[in-house]
């Protein structure tokens, strides 16, 4: 096995990792900081999606209490002044929890999905070789701003 093998498995199972339990391919490339925001965000997406969830649960089950023609089942919700919601009301209430939660849904994915590639592109990154011989810097040039790439080929003699 080569080193460049061991490095694409190395990348490999840090991108495995990421995917399957969230913040452990920050831990595997010794990230430590940024494994509370990525629990902080996907922990976020999480409540707000089972806090929307809740609410459209409630708004449908008020309009069905609403529409049906039962008197023993009466509505819950109220608005600001203590006033039954109505029917349309309630309809717009639920699809508005409905939206929100399937956008919570997607922020969760997403969240998820920027975890995974910060694992990886974190990994990858990590055999980097940045030491003196290869080195970056701005400058002008003739009054005109540039970029100074510098490659220095060196023999190392022992």
């Amino acid at each position: 096995m080569t080193a460049s093998d061991s490095t694409a498995l190395q990348v490999k199972r840090t991108t495995v990792w990421a995917a399957c339990l969230p913040g452990s391919g920050q831990i595997r490339n010794r990230q430590w900081w940024k494994v509370p925001l990525v629990w902080g965000g996907m922990g976020y997406a999480a409540w707000a999606t089972m806090d929307n969830a809740r609410e459209m649960r409630a708004s449908i089950d008020d309009l069905i209490a609403v529409s049906d023609d039962d008197p023993n089942t009466v509505a819950v919700l109220t608005d600001a002044n203590g006033n039954y919601f109505s029917e349309d009301q309630l309809e717009e209430r639920a699809y508005f929890y409905r939206r929100n939660r399937d956008l919570s849904i997607l922020g969760f994915l997403v969240a998820h999905g920027l975890q995974v590639l910060d694992a990886n592109t974190g990994a990858m990154l990590r055999n980097l070789d940045t030491s003196d011989a290869l080195t970056l810097r701005s400058g002008t040039m003739w009054g005109v701003p540039s970029v100074h790439l510098t490659w220095n080929f060196t023999r190392n003699e022992r």
